[in-house]
């Protein structure tokens, strides 16, 4: 229910209450207001009558109450609607007169002893008015009689209902138009600019921060429409800002990520330059075999097959350095990317320098391994560099392996999200391992503990940035045998899309 709707309602109900209340005292109130003026008039022609009865002295003790009743009434049925009843006591005023009511009998019996007294009472629907007729005598004043006006009150009940229904009348009307004037006050000043403010919040969360709101009035509304433009400049400002930053990160990422791949370009170019000195001297040997035997063509023959074969070698040996050299540095793309595949090339690219390091290599895929979803030359540098690391913590040579494999599990940190399958590139060495507590720092920028030996510290921070982009992750450990083992995680391509449509 809207805020405007509670205080439409709110108000109607307090109205209501207010007025019923109000009314309900109001009509007791006029009722009180008919029942004493009716027994004021009582009172009033109660005691006129008295006097001019009284006035008439022996004369009127002289006329039958009945006659004088009927008299009296017919004076008064012209002026009065009140009924009157003279009733004359017996001269011992015990015994009541005959032809009146139980209740007029016990009235009676109660005036003749009390001379001051004045009974009123309500019963059977009309109202009774009695007074004694006093006369005096030798033993002073004595009652002779009783005078009795009664009139019915069904008029009252009538005047209570009708003040009743004005007052139901009023109310409904005076809350019906309260309500409306409150509904229409509420929607002008409260619900259209409140719905406006919500119309700006649902297009800042769907990303539109243009929006602004004319603050159009001085109260605590206007105050809410300021805050929410200041609002919403402060977050396109923040959101510029956080472009900017973004670009500038993706685009030092990018810097040294090159600038890594070109310090390992540099080191593979230094080797390569080695394992090419093997082929060029067999060539330049033959080369001059078959100029001493020139004349021997089956020798020419021989040496030329080997020439050849080692021009081959070396073209193999290069092509692979400008394979590597010629892929692009950038934001990965999203391909089907097999790691075994991309294990087998990395290893034969580094095969001549497995060879002069000493380093025994130990290559074990995961048959059925299923695909990743990333790009390729990135995960190929990723393998690159911790391969090469490893090659480094063997100065002595020793023993390399590479494994691949899938498995089931949780993401770190994640307890309570489900399972999900990622492929595993394990790479472990003989090497001395790596302390605890240069574990977590390895892969910051520019650590190194290769101080004067060549090293960059970019290898391992630029690993780690790009398995964040693919969505995976580094964990490092000890080999079984001993020395360092790094474990990286991809999601599996299947389950990478699924998480990405839900």
């Amino acid at each position: 229910m809207r805020i405007g709707t509670k205080i439409t309602a709110a108000t109607a109900l307090s109205v209501t209450l207010t007025l019923a209340v109000y009314a309900m005292f109001e009509v007791r109130a006029r009722g009180t207001a008919r029942r004493a003026a009716l027994e004021a008039e009582a009172r009033a022609s109660a005691m006129a009558m008295r006097a001019s009865l009284e006035a008439l002295g022996s004369s009127a003790a002289e006329v039958e109450p009945a006659e004088l009743t009927r008299r009296v009434g017919r004076e008064l049925a012209r002026t009065t609607p009140w009924r009157v009843v003279v009733a004359a006591a017996d001269p011992r005023g015990t015994a009541p007169t005959l032809g009146l009511s139980p209740a007029q009998a016990r009235r009676l019996r109660v005036l003749v002893g009390s001379p001051q007294l004045a009974l009123m009472e309500h019963e059977d629907g009309a109202l009774h008015y009695a007074i004694p007729l006093r006369a005096a005598s030798e033993r002073g004043v004595v009652v002779t009689g009783m005078l009795e006006l009664s009139r019915p009150t069904g008029r009252l009940d009538e005047e209570a209902r009708a003040d009743a229904l004005r007052a139901v009348l009023w109310v409904l009307v005076i809350a019906g138009a309260t309500t409306t004037a409150v509904f229409l006050l509420t929607r002008s000043l409260m619900t259209q600019p409140m719905a406006k403010l919500l119309r700006g919040i649902d297009e800042v969360a769907k990303g539109d921060l243009s929006h602004v709101l004319l603050s159009e009035r001085d109260d605590e509304i206007g105050a809410v429409a300021t805050r929410f433009n200041d609002m919403t400049f402060s977050l396109r400002e923040s959101r510029a800002e956080t472009q900017r930053h973004h670009e500038a990160k993706s685009s030092l990422e990018q810097r040294l990520s090159h600038t890594e791949k070109l310090a390992t370009i540099g080191q593979i170019a230094a080797e390569i330059a080695h394992e090419v000195g093997t082929p060029l001297n067999v060539i330049a040997g033959r080369a001059r075999a078959t100029q001493k035997k020139a004349g021997d063509p089956e020798a020419v023959h021989k040496n030329s097959e080997i020439i050849a074969e080692q021009a081959a070698r070396i073209t193999r040996i290069i092509q692979r350095l400008l394979d590597f050299a010629r892929r692009r540095v950038g934001p990965p793309g999203h391909t089907s990317v097999n790691l075994n595949a991309v294990t087998l090339t990395t290893m034969e690219l580094l095969a001549g320098q497995f060879a002069v390091a000493k380093v025994k290599t130990r290559l074990v895929r995961a048959e059925g391994l299923p695909p990743v979803s990333g790009d390729g030359d990135r995960l190929q540098q990723v393998l690159l560099n911790l391969l090469l690391t490893s090659i480094q913590a063997m100065p002595e040579g020793g023993a390399l392996t590479v494994e691949t494999s899938a498995a089931r599990r949780q993401r770190p940190g994640l307890e309570l999200a489900p399972e999900q399958t990622f492929v595993c590139v394990e790479v472990s060495d003989s090497g001395p391992g790596i302390p605890e507590e240069r574990r977590d720092k390895i892969f910051e920028p520019f650590y190194t503990s290769k101080d004067g030996q060549g090293g960059t510290g970019l290898g391992l921070a630029v690993c780690a940035g790009i398995v964040k982009e693919h969505d995976g992750w580094i964990e490092v450990g000890d080999a079984p045998g001993g020395g360092a083992c790094f474990r990286v995680f991809l999601p599996a391509a299947t389950e990478r899309a699924a998480a990405r449509s839900t």
